[in-house]
């Protein structure tokens, strides 16, 4: 990667390209940019449609807290993969399996989950501390560009071509259970099975991306891009290509914000795909598009 990283710092000093780019650590932020932004945005459909949306919010804070548990275990600081993915994935099965073996709904079990995760991370936290600087999980927290590693950057990699793999094969039927549960049932299909797999990789997407984004804002970035294509899209095809342009946007223009300015990286991105949200409510009435609803 040295060598990938020299070239494209060499074009920078040239003035091919923005100086900031001369630092390895923002090609490593423009590259997982890439990758995740039409993950983000491409999974952010089904999201909306399951009404999933502060389930990302949940696994967000469960890694936070599988990031503590790793570092109490021994995990480097800038690897705790172990803690990080396994207890976020033993919460994703928590809810799902909660949700499917009792009659409640998605937000009661999330509300539930959520609120036992935020304790056990909070003990875990002041754990923490009295070990390690908070700086150095402040990232997971917030997105950072400069704690992004090459590592990093393979893992997001891996999982986003296998999640993109999964997702276009169960992508339509989701979204047949999702907006119409009448139809998929009549088809065969198998509801819970298709969601046990959305959920291990929607979990897995959101973990990897918790170093570009932070845990505290990633729901935004899974579900705003989302919600702005189902102002104005008029089929589910647009709707899943609105999501992806725009969670792509976010991620890029959020990036080149960071670079510019001494802000977080998440925050940033949450910024512009904010913008963007409120740009398809302007357009909504000029373009007289009622958006997808579910059902429909």
């Amino acid at each position: 990667m040295e060598g990938f990283y020299q070239a494209i710092s060499q074009l920078a000093k040239s003035g091919a390209l923005p100086a900031m780019f001369e630092h390895s650590f923002m090609i490593r932020g423009m590259l997982a940019a890439l990758i995740i932004g039409p993950v983000l945005g491409g999974m952010g459909t089904v999201v909306v449609g399951k009404k999933l949306a502060f389930f990302t919010q949940t696994i967000g804070n469960a890694a936070l807290t599988g990031v503590a548990l790793g570092l109490l275990f021994g995990e480097p600081t800038d690897a705790t993969y172990a803690g990080l993915y396994g207890f976020a994935l033993i919460v994703a099965l928590l809810m799902t399996y909660v949700k499917h073996r009792t009659r409640m709904s998605n937000d009661t079990v999330i509300g539930v989950v959520l609120a036992q995760v935020l304790g056990i991370g909070i003990i875990m936290l002041v754990l923490v501390t009295k070990q390690f600087n908070i700086h150095q999980i402040e990232a997971i927290l917030f997105g950072s560009l400069i704690t992004l590693t090459d590592s990093d950057l393979f893992l997001l990699a891996v999982v986003a071509v296998v999640a993109s793999g999964v997702g276009l094969f169960i992508y339509n039927r989701s979204m047949l259970v999702a907006f119409n549960p009448v139809m998929a049932k009549a088809r065969g299909l198998r509801p819970v099975i298709l969601e046990y797999i959305f959920i291990v990789v929607l979990t897995a997407v959101v973990v990897a991306s918790l170093k570009l984004i932070g845990a505290l804002l990633v729901l935004v970035l899974i579900v705003v891009p989302a919600a702005g294509a189902q102002n104005i899209a008029l089929s589910l095809r647009q709707f899943f290509w609105l999501s992806l342009i725009f969670s792509t946007l976010s991620t890029v223009i959020g990036l080149l914000l960071s670079g510019v300015w001494p802000v977080p990286t998440g925050a940033a991105i949450v910024l512009v795909s904010s913008v963007l949200f409120y740009a398809t409510l302007i357009l909504k009435p000029m373009l007289g598009r009622a958006g997808v609803r579910q059902g429909e």
